[in-house]
């Protein structure tokens, strides 16, 4: 047990509501939702997540993470590198991609900041690329990180899945949709869904399908103010 303590440690500091990741400025098209009446307390952002938001993670950067995570753990960054363009390939939502890399990126540049292995080197394969702007996905990085950190693959999935869900109760609580006690409720229910989609087999092949969240993401009116960029 001695072993996982520091990686674990580590998984909590990465995973908290603090750390830089740039998370927070996304919504993940919860704005939209809430200005049209569709997320309006506790039950509506529980089935936003247990319908939309925890189910197009499972499916969708589940399968980049692991395969990133795994092809990190060998030592194999060509192979991290052809996961980033898949996922770049199969991100046909424009501003969840933006989003994805945008967070990323973050990740990357906090991580090679504080000297996790692994970080500093991806970033500077990105950028020796010439496409620095299309990839740095986040599943991608945290795959990454999580090799670094000495994570195995079920603790990183965790930790990610964890900090997706974390930072969607927290805009609905900045978009005064929930109070702070009824967020932890709704996380305490939900985390029994994420426990069973993360029991269940990584998809062979990536793949998304939440409507709801991602038609209210390219509904953004861009012209308005708005609390958050997607």
């Amino acid at each position: 047990m001695t072993d996982r303590v520091l990686p674990l440690l580590r998984l909590l500091q990465t995973a908290d509501s603090s750390f830089p990741s740039g998370a927070f400025a996304f919504s993940s098209g919860l704005e939209t939702l809430a200005e049209e009446g569709r997320a309006n307390g506790a039950a509506d952002i529980r089935t936003l997540l247990a319908d939309q938001v925890v189910p197009r993670w499972l499916s969708f950067d589940r399968p980049f993470l692991r395969e990133a995570w795994a092809a990190a753990s060998a030592a194999d960054p060509q192979a991290v590198l052809a996961c980033d363009r898949q996922c770049h390939l199969q991100n046909t939502v424009d501003r969840l991609a933006e989003a994805s890399r945008r967070v990323g990126r973050s990740l990357l540049t906090v991580h090679a900041r504080i000297g996790t292995p692994g970080a500093s080197d991806y970033r500077d394969r990105i950028q020796a690329t010439g496409q620095g702007g299309a990839l740095g996905y986040e599943p991608v990085v945290q795959g990454v990180i999580g090799a670094g950190l000495g994570l195995n693959a079920a603790e990183t999935e965790a930790g990610a899945l964890n900090a997706v869900v974390m930072g969607f109760a927290s805009a609905a609580v900045r978009l005064g949709r929930l109070g702070a006690l009824d967020a932890q409720a709704v996380l305490a229910a939900i985390a029994q869904d994420m426990a069973r989609g993360l029991a269940a087999p990584v998809p062979a092949h990536a793949g998304a399908f939440a409507p709801l969240t991602e038609i209210a993401t390219l509904r953004r009116n861009a012209g308005q103010a708005r609390l958050f960029a997607t």
